[in-house]
């Protein structure tokens, strides 16, 4: 979100700080990138209500509204994109639950060859949209920290 100097959302931005960066380490990257963009998304709505009580503007947010969100508008870019991975494997993760969830024991078991197939193929897409969004989120971390 941008606005004009002196705007409310340039003040909560200017306010804002990003979250140290995580290092990779020896952890699988499914495991790294999980922890990694759901520290960031926690950071993001931690740090923005910290903003907007130090600035004397949280009575302009409902935090108690059911929905929540109100730190999209004001998110760095690599947060919005941990945000997006983040939903990527939510869909990713209840898409292997067709296979290996414990719902589903039976069902791959009666699954023909045209059933898996399809369910693989939608498998590459969904991982391939968490990866996408992992890897855009790690540059924009390497933008940042530069």
């Amino acid at each position: 979100m941008t606005g004009a100097p002196g705007s409310l959302a340039c003040t909560i931005l200017r306010e804002r700080r990003p979250l140290p960066a995580q290092a990779l380490g020896n952890a699988p990257y499914r495991r790294w990138a999980t922890a990694a963009c759901s520290a960031e998304t926690a950071h993001a709505r931690d740090d923005f209500w910290a903003c907007v009580h130090r600035l004397g503007l949280a009575s302009r947010f409902d935090r108690d509204d059911g929905f929540g969100g109100h730190e999209a508008p004001f998110r760095f870019a690599h947060e919005a994109h941990a945000f997006a991975a983040l939903n990527w494997l939510v869909h990713l993760q209840v898409h292997e639950g067709d296979r290996r969830g414990p719902w589903a024991a039976l069902r791959w078991d009666r699954w023909d060859s045209g059933r898996r197939r399809l369910w693989w193929a939608e498998r590459r897409r969904l991982w391939a949209g968490f990866l996408r969004n992992v890897e855009r989120y790690r540059l924009a971390r390497r933008m940042l920290d530069a």
